[in-house]
């Protein structure tokens, strides 16, 4: 499995997404990694599934506008991270009640054993930093968001 840093240069990144709602944040995330030859159309239904049926089981919204929508797919051999930037944010049913503006999209492989959940804890310790989410929700460039991250 690809390590943290090598995760997130490789990350797609949407920034000042303007979409009414999280699923369709979410679909415009997937639909950009499609774009970016990051996952083939073929399997973009596949992993719109994935996604709600894990948002359906348990919703990825976290306080302090945060989401982390994820799901296994058959689809990938190594993680993918797609990151959405909401300015305005939406509402996706955050625990604190408040919009959510950062979507940290996670994908892994559907046969992968746990080793994903490592880079999942990573990611969870930055964006729990209210330093990093205000240098992401202030970036204007990939680089900014992966050295926010990094």
């Amino acid at each position: 499995m690809k390590g943290f840093q090598e995760i997130i240069q490789e990350c797609v990144v949407c920034l000042n997404m303007a979409e009414k709602d999280g699923l369709d944040v979410i679909a415009q995330l997937v639909s950009q990694a499609v774009q970016q030859g990051v996952l083939v159309a073929e399997d973009e239904e596949d992993v719109m599934r994935a996604i709600i049926n894990r948002e359906q089981s348990a919703p990825t919204a976290q306080p302090e506008g945060i989401a982390i929508p994820h799901g296994r797919v058959s689809c990938i051999s190594e993680v993918v991270f797609l990151l959405g930037l909401h300015p305005k944010g939406v509402d996706f049913g955050a625990p604190d009640g408040m919009p959510t503006h950062i979507f940290a999209l996670m994908l892994a492989p559907q046969a992968s054993g746990a080793g994903y959940i490592q880079f999942l804890a990573k990611l969870c310790q930055r964006l729990l930093d209210g330093a990093i989410r205000e240098k992401l929700l202030s970036a204007v460039s990939k680089q900014a968001v992966c050295d926010a991250l990094l």
